[in-house]
C-alpha cells in the first residue's frame, strides 16, 4: 500500500463490530459480531458512515462487504430492535445502508463466508455482485416472525424468477448456494477451503480497471434501469460522448489497445 493510502485509510474508523481496511484500491468492510454477525442500529450506523466517506474517496476502486466466521455472513437484524420502541429507528438505519450500497458509485461485492439470512441477505442483494461458500444458505425468513423484508421485496423479484422469489418471500424458503448460483443470484461459489483465493481472483480484474470508466459505467447502469430502450439509449449516448469521452482514460484505453501495450490509467 502506498504511504498516502496508509495515511488516508487511518481516517476510516473500525468499530467494535465493523473492521475497515483500505488497501490498493480495495475497501474491505468486515462484519465482526460473532457468532452470527447480527446487525444492530450501532453497526448499521457505522456501516452508513463508512459508505458515505468511501463514496467520495478517490482511492477506492472496489468495495467488498464480507464477515468473519465460518457459519454466517449475517443472520439478519437484531430481533429485539424490531419491537415497537426501536423499529422505526432500526428500519431507517437499515434502509440508509441499503440506499448507500445501491447508490455507491463504484463496483460493490458481497462475499458471503456463510449463510445470509434476513437483513444479511438484503445487504448482499443491495450489492452489484455476490460470491459465496458452497455450504451457505440464503433466505428471507421474516415471514415466520410475522413481518416482511422491504429491501428483498423490491430486489429479489428483479434478480430471481418471480415464482422462486415469491417462494422465498412468502414461504420463507431457504435457497442453497448451488441453486442460487444456478438462478443467477450468486456470481460464483467455491468450497470453503478455496473461498478466500477465489474471492481474490474474482476481484483482481476489477482492481486493474480505470476508476473513471467504472464511475461512468455505474452511472450508466443506474440511469438506464427501468427506462424504455430508446430513451435509455439516447441518454447513455450523450453520457458516452459528452462525459466519458472527455476523460483521459477513455482515450488512453483505446490508444493502449491499438498500440498493444498496458494502459496507464490516470483515473480521470
Amino acid at each position: 500500500m502506498k504511504e498516502a493510502e496508509k495515511i488516508f485509510s487511518s481516517a476510516y474508523e473500525s468499530t467494535q463490530w465493523l473492521a475497515v481496511d483500505l488497501s490498493d484500491g480495495l475497501l474491505k468492510l468486515t462484519l465482526d459480531r460473532p457468532p452470527v454477525n447480527v446487525l444492530n442500529i450501532t453497526l448499521l450506523n457505522a456501516l452508513a458512515a463508512v459508505l458515505g466517506q468511501a463514496a467520495a474517496d478517490a482511492r477506492v476502486r472496489v468495495l467488498l462487504l464480507t464477515a468473519r466466521g465460518e457459519r454466517y455472513f449475517s443472520a439478519g437484524v437484531e430481533v429485539a430492535e424490531h419491537g415497537a420502541a426501536q423499529v422505526e429507528e432500526m428500519l431507517a438505519a437499515f434502509h440508509d445502508v441499503a440506499r448507500r450500497l445501491r447508490a455507491f458509485p463504484l463496483p460493490t461485492l458481497a462475499a458471503l463466508n456463510g449463510s445470509a439470512l434476513g437483513g444479511g441477505l438484503e445487504l448482499a442483494l443491495a450489492c452489484d455482485m455476490r460470491l459465496a461458500v458452497a455450504d451457505a444458505q440464503l433466505g428471507q425468513p421474516e415471514i415466520r416472525l410475522g413481518v416482511f423484508a422491504p429491501v428483498a421485496a423490491i430486489l429479489l423479484p428483479r434478480l430471481l424468477p418471480p415464482g422462486l422469489a415469491h417462494e422465498m418471500l412468502l414461504g420463507g424458503r431457504l435457497l442453497e448456494s448451488s441453486d442460487a448460483l444456478r438462478f443467477g443470484l450468486l456470481n460464483r461459489v467455491w468450497p470453503r477451503e478455496a473461498f478466500d483465493a477465489g474471492v481474490a481472483e474474482f476481484l483482481a480484474p476489477c482492481l486493474q480497471l480505470s476508476r473513471a470508466a467504472q464511475l461512468h459505467n455505474k452511472r450508466a447502469l443506474r440511469a438506464a434501469q427501468g427506462q424504455p430502450f430508446d430513451a435509455a439509449l439516447s441518454l447513455l449516448e450523450r453520457q458516452y460522448l459528452d462525459e466519458l469521452m472527455a476523460t483521459h482514460d477513455a482515450h488512453e484505453g483505446i490508444a493502449a489497445f491499438l498500440e498493444k501495450r498496458v494502459p496507464q490509467w490516470r483515473n480521470r
